[in-house]
């Protein structure tokens, strides 16, 4: 036989062997892009069924705010709803929903609070005395209508001062959230008093009898201690806090409620009770997500 014979014997066994090689590499590669669409197609399926569950547990939490709006608005609906932030648990739809009430007049109107009341709210954060008359006066500052400072206090040139792209209100706060563009509040500070305050009681002093137990022990020096009500006072120091006329005032309420795979949402909301009116009730603020009060329950269902 021939050299040139050998060579193309030769030749058709590399050319196949090459193309399987070859069949093989692409086989691997329809693998690999196969599994990472198969591992997309996942992870999208996963998303879009934490967007499902998300979406259940904040309608559950809706339910759970209009649920409490019917029983402030009914005198006669059953037991009366608590309104000094007693969180309860309904079951809506075989879930569980937490809800809580409290009387706008229980917590700190960031509006008509003398410096003495703002005082004891800052005294929440934790900052030392010298701290915390800056950020009383800078409140004061930023709501009263003038451009006179208070002595530890702001106004327009200390803002700009600062490099920041706002100045101070000088008029009422709209809404809690305007707290943290006041002068020297960061975001921990903020954190530490929204729990605490409203836009909404309009009243100078603080109704304990509504008020966050927290809050009373730092106006009052009292340590509550959790009693067997869930209110946070013990029996001595517990005071009526469940009214049996039909509701007027302003309230916040708090839901949360849990869907499968735990994903959990929170609403808050404030509204406005008037049965009497030809509006029985208003929404005038509303939260997603909101910030439940307390994590100890009562039980009910509905």
């Amino acid at each position: 036989m021939s050299k040139r014979a050998k060579i193309c014997d030769v030749l058709p066994l590399r050319q196949r062997g090459m193309a399987l090689i070859i069949v093989l590499w692409l086989i691997v590669l329809l693998g690999v892009i196969a599994a990472g669409h198969a591992s997309n197609v996942h992870s999208a399926t996963r998303l879009a069924m934490q967007h499902i569950e998300s979406a259940k547990a904040r309608t559950l939490a809706e339910a759970g705010i209009q649920r409490a709006i019917v029983s402030l608005l009914l005198r006669n609906s059953g037991p009366t709803w608590p309104v000094n932030g007693t969180p309860r648990r309904l079951v809506i739809d075989e879930r569980e929903v937490m809800v809580a009430v409290r009387d706008a007049t229980g917590l700190v109107d960031l509006n008509a609070a003398d410096a003495g009341l703002l005082a004891a709210l800052i005294a929440t954060t934790g900052d030392d005395p010298s701290q915390q008359e800056k950020l009383v006066d800078a409140i004061l500052d930023w709501r009263d209508s003038d451009n006179l400072t208070h002595l530890h206090g702001a106004e327009d040139d200390a803002y700009r001062a600062a490099g920041l792209a706002w100045t101070a209100r000088d008029a009422a706060f709209s809404s809690v959230d305007e707290l943290r563009y006041v002068f020297g509040m960061t975001a921990e500070r903020v954190a530490a008093v929204m729990p605490y305050v409203t836009v909404y009681s309009g009243r100078g002093a603080l109704n304990l009898e509504y008020a966050p137990p927290f809050l009373i022990s730092v106006l009052t020096g009292q340590t509550p201690d959790i009693n067997e009500n869930n209110d946070g006072l013990t029996p001595q120091k517990r005071q009526p806090r469940v009214a049996s006329t039909a509701r007027n005032g302003t309230y916040h309420i708090y839901a949360s409620a849990t869907g499968n795979g735990k994903v959990t949402a929170s609403v808050e909301a404030v509204v406005r009770i008037a049965p009497t009116a030809e509006q029985a009730y208003s929404v005038l603020y509303w939260r997603e997500p909101g910030q439940f009060p307390s994590p100890v329950p009562d039980r009910d269902s509905t």
